[in-house]
């Protein structure tokens, strides 16, 4: 290993683990319809490009999408998102909020949920990894060989 290669193992003991945001959303089913709902943001600091949220309808089972961290983030200023995944911000009686719409096989969801505290927790997750960091100490040799059908 040369000197400006990282060992992961210490990559990993250096990043700090964040807490899992547990929030309270609303689906938005009509204009003036909303279903409250539980939903869970987690960050793994070993796989810090991705925020993993979980959906819990009370009366379903959880749905789980993976978010690009950057992508959220982006959200909470400005419309941001093509595809299968938008977020953008809205402000809803002097409250700011923000809406997330996901997308998947013609089937369309729409959430919103308190941009205050999402702000807050992904402020957590760029403290535990820092943007533009996410990548450092991969070993892109191992990598290659592995999409090469290497070992």
């Amino acid at each position: 290993m040369t000197q400006n290669q990282q060992d992961p193992q210490a990559r990993q003991s250096k990043r700090q683990e964040v807490a899992p945001l547990s929030l309270r959303v609303y689906q938005l089913v009509w204009d003036s319809f909303r279903i409250p709902m539980q939903a869970d943001f987690r960050f793994d600091p070993d796989a810090p490009l991705v925020v993993t949220v979980t959906f819990m309808p009370k009366e379903e089972p959880p749905v789980t999408w993976r978010v690009c961290r950057e992508l959220l983030y982006a959200g909470l200023v400005e419309s941001s998102g093509v595809g299968d995944v938008k977020v953008w911000p809205v402000r809803i009686k002097r409250r700011w909020m923000v809406r997330i719409r996901l997308e998947s096989r013609g089937t369309a969801a729409l959430f919103e949920a308190d941009l205050r505290c999402l702000e807050d927790w992904l402020h957590d997750t760029y403290t535990a990894v820092p943007l533009g960091e996410e990548l450092n100490g991969v070993d892109w040799d191992a990598v290659a060989a592995y999409l090469l059908g290497g070992s």
